[in-house]
C-alpha cells in the first residue's frame, strides 16, 4: 500500500529496484530535479549505496556530508536507506541528524520504514542554539543558575586544570597520566579502535640544568608536542624528563610518523647551551602481545631503553 505523501520528494541513488519501490511505496516518482535544489519542506531520500555519478555535485560527494550539510543549512527533511544488516550506517546517520532510517532488502526487495516519511517529513529539528536557549530559559526561570553560567564560571576559576598540570611545561601532570591510560585503554578495547602510546625521554638530565635553561628546555620541549599532536591526543610529563603521549585512533605507522616528527623538531629546536639527546618508544595495541594496560606501558618504557642505548633521535617500536 502506497504511503500518502503529499510532499515533494527527491532521491539521491543509482539503485533502478530502489527507485521502483520508493515510487510505488510513496505513489509517485521522485522530482526530477537534482536533490540539492530541495528546500524545507521537501523530503530527500538518500541511498547509502548511491554510486558515483549520484553522489556527483553533493557536499564531499559522499553521503553522509551531503546529509549533514542539509540539516546545518535547516534545509529538507532527510532520510537514509541502508542495507538489511549494516551495524553501522544507523549511528553515522543519527550522528549526521538526519530524520530518520529505512531498510532495504536486496534479497526481497523489500523496503521497511516508509511510513516515516509520512509522519515526519519536514519536521523542523532544532537547532543546537535553540536547544541551548530553550535549556537556559527554563533554568533561568527556576532563579537557579544555569547550566552556561556554571560552566563559564568553572572554566574562570580553572582551578581544577591547573591542578592537573605540572608546572614547569603546563602538560598534564604524571597521575593525570595514568588515569588518562586507564581511560583510554577501555575505550580502545570497548570500541575496538587502536591506541598508540608514546613516551619520549628529552635524554638530558633538567635537573642538573640552572634554573633559567631548564625553563627553557622544557617550554620548548613543550611547545613542539602541542603543535606536533592533535587536540584528543593526551601530553604529559610522566617524570622529569619523559613525556607520555597517548594518540587514540592511531595505529603503527601513525605512531611512528609521529614520534619521528617530534624528535626532528626537537632537533631543529635544540636550545643552547644544552645538548637534548631525545628517544622514543613506542607501543601499539589491539596487539596479541598486550593484554593488559600494565604490559602496554612496559613495552612502550622496554623501547624507550631500547632507542636511547640506540643513540640520540632514534625510536624504537614494540612491534619491530
Amino acid at each position: 500500500m502506497a504511503t500518502a505523501l503529499t510532499k515533494r520528494w527527491f532521491l539521491v541513488g543509482s539503485r533502478p529496484e530502489l527507485r521502483a519501490a520508493l515510487t510505488a511505496g510513496l505513489g509517485r516518482p521522485p522530482e526530477g530535479a537534482p536533490a540539492t535544489s530541495a528546500g524545507s519542506g521537501d523530503v530527500v531520500v538518500v541511498d547509502v549505496a548511491a554510486d558515483a555519478g549520484a553522489l556527483a555535485g553533493l557536499p564531499a560527494n559522499h553521503v553522509f556530508g551531503f546529509v549533514r550539510a542539509c540539516k546545518e543549512r535547516r534545509g529538507p527533511a532527510v532520510f537514509v536507506v541502508l542495507d538489511h544488516g549494516d551495524r553501522y550506517g544507523s549511528g553515522i546517520a543519527r550522528f549526521c541528524l538526519a530524520d530518520g532510517t529505512l531498510e532495504w532488502s536486496a534479497s526481497t526487495q523489500v523496503l521497511a520504514g516508509l511510513e516515516l516519511l509520512a509522519g515526519n517529513a519536514g519536521a523542523a529539528r532544532p537547532s543546537f542554539d535553540e536547544l541551548l536557549d530553550r535549556l537556559e530559559r527554563s533554568r533561568s526561570a527556576g532563579g537557579g543558575e544555569s547550566s552556561l553560567s556554571r560552566m563559564l564560571r568553572f572554566e574562570q576559576e580553572g582551578s581544577l586544570l591547573v591542578q592537573l598540570q605540572d608546572a614547569e611545561t603546563g602538560l598534564f601532570d604524571g597521575p593525570y597520566a595514568t588515569l588518562k591510560l586507564d581511560e583510554e585503554w577501555k575505550r580502545a578495547h570497548r570500541f575496538h579502535q587502536p591506541l598508540a602510546l608514546l613516551l619520549l625521554d628529552l635524554g638530558v638530565d633538567v635537573d642538573e640544568l640552572e634554573d633559567a635553561d631548564r625553563r627553557t628546555v622544557l617550554a620548548d620541549a613543550a611547545g613542539v608536542f602541542l603543535n606536533e599532536c592533535r587536540d584528543i591526543d593526551v601530553l604529559a610529563r610522566f617524570a622529569p624528563t619523559v613525556f607520555l603521549f597517548l594518540l587514540p585512533g592511531t595505529g603503527p605507522d601513525g605512531s611512528l610518523v609521529v614520534a619521528r616528527r617530534m624528535l626532528e623538531a626537537l632537533r631543529g629546536r635544540s636550545v643552547r647551551p644544552v645538548r637534548l639527546a631525545p628517544a622514543c618508544g613506542v607501543s601499539v595495541v589491539p596487539s596479541a602481545a598486550v593484554p593488559d594496560r600494565k604490559t602496554f606501558l612496559l613495552l612502550a618504557e622496554t623501547c624507550l631503553q631500547r632507542a636511547l642505548q640506540t643513540g640520540p633521535f632514534q625510536v624504537s617500536a614494540s612491534w619491530q
